[in-house]
């Protein structure tokens, strides 16, 4: 099963992509939805933060085995994003990555671009 939605580069565009995801109750297994929640919630947040101010993109697919393949697109050149994407936090923020880094199986950003893929599924990354 292939989704995709797309979210204006506003402030409540992270509660939107929330609140989209809900429609996924009766498929996915609760914590893979909150995970996915999660997930999807702290991309957009940084699509809205440091994308181009352009519509953001969430593309996902559904496997059999219950894994959900997604990608969160903010159509930017990846030149920002070298600087501000980290997965060590600090006390003024970052935590957003660092999460995704716990919670997906595993995620990466497509080379020149701020595409952001992931993979969450029923269990998480093996540390």
């Amino acid at each position: 099963m292939q989704f995709s939605f797309q979210f204006p580069p506003a402030e409540d565009a992270p509660a939107q992509a929330r609140a989209a995801l809900e429609v996924f109750d009766q498929i996915l297994a609760p914590d893979v939805l909150e995970d996915l929640q999660l997930v999807v919630s702290e991309l957009v947040t940084n699509s809205v933060k440091f994308g181009p101010s352009r519509p953001i993109t969430l593309a996902m697919g559904i496997g059999n085995d219950g894994v959900v393949k997604g990608e969160v697109i903010d159509q930017g050149d990846g030149e920002r994003a070298k600087v501000e994407m980290t997965v060590e936090p600090t006390v003024d923020g970052g935590w957003g990555l660092h999460l995704v880094d716990q919670v997906a199986k595993r995620w990466g950003v497509h080379e020149g671009s701020t595409h952001v893929w992931f993979e969450i599924g029923p269990e998480r990354r093996s540390s």
